[in-house]
């Protein structure tokens, strides 16, 4: 296992309000100076959590809302951070869903899973890049081994010629999350920032058995390996972790020709996204 080094200055935690999430905030409020929380609730609603975090650590702690069904509102998320840094050491992208039963599309026009796992963290860290450039940060892609046994055609990313099944829509998002964390080392101009995918492991959360009927460990067990993978000193230069350690992902993933193909695709789905309904086309720069 490689060694954990202190916590970064800034870090962005989506999905922090539950499950994975909550108990990677508790872990890190402890050590980092400054943890901008991420979930999909009003903040009203918040002030208790927060209060808990507080309690465990001295560090400055935000709330920002977004739904992911809602791309703008990815957009307006990635505002609000700026606000309140110049830099992102780490950004765990975590917040995920389960497959609804049928085929749903989101506000945009996404088929959901898609959309929520994999378009959202995609476009959020598009919108970071330059604070995540000017930190030499990395980004943590919460995936998961359900990746290795999906299928993803570019060219049909909404599953309008896929047959739909919950697992599969979960699988085949995981996978963009996989590919995407190779695809932004290999991409990235200088100054660069590092990139990895985590399966955290089987942890018994809502999410899971929203589509399986099996146990889980804890999910202060997947918060270690999250935690490991943001916070480990070595670089991780795109890897995919099976828990604590490296792994071969789905051989898709390590495809040039298909990272290029889904990332074509990708930002073709996410054009014409702002918060303030202005047009732009998302690329690297976000521009």
């Amino acid at each position: 296992m490689p060694p954990v080094g202190p916590a970064p200055t800034t870090l962005v935690l989506t999905g922090a309000t539950s499950g994975i999430g909550e108990a990677v905030a508790r872990l890190l409020i402890p050590r980092v100076t400054r943890l901008i929380v991420h979930g999909p609730q009003h903040p009203g609603e918040m002030d208790r959590f927060l209060g808990r975090l507080r309690d465990l650590g001295h560090s400055e702690v935000h709330y920002v809302p977004a739904n992911f069904d809602d791309l703008a509102a990815v957009g307006a998320l990635a505002d609000r951070i700026a606000a309140l840094t110049d830099q992102v050491d780490v950004l765990i992208n975590n917040a995920g869903r389960p497959g609804p039963p049928t085929r749903q599309l989101s506000i945009d026009g996404n088929e959901l899973t898609l959309q929520t796992n994999y378009l959202a963290p995609v476009l959020l860290t598009e919108r970071l890049t330059a604070l995540l450039r000017a930190a030499h940060g990395r980004v943590v892609h919460v995936s998961s081994a359900t990746h290795l046994s999906a299928s993803l055609e570019p060219d049909d990313l909404n599953m309008e010629h896929t047959a739909y099944s919950s697992t599969v829509a979960y699988a085949r998002s995981k996978l963009g999350l996989v590919a995407h964390a190779r695809w932004l080392v290999d991409q990235a101009p200088s100054p660069r920032f590092d990139a990895v995918s985590v399966h955290p492991g089987v942890i018994r959360t809502e999410l899971l058995h929203a589509m399986f009927d099996i146990g889980g460990a804890p999910a202060a067990q997947g918060a270690r390996n999250v935690l490991q993978a943001a916070l480990s000193t070595d670089a991780w230069d795109g890897q995919y972790l099976a828990e604590d350690r490296s792994a071969p992902p789905n051989p898709a993933a390590l495809d040039p020709d298909f990272r290029s193909r889904l990332m074509m695709q990708t930002f073709r789905l996410m054009r014409h996204v702002s918060a303030d309904g202005r047009s732009f086309s998302v690329g690297l720069d976000g521009a």
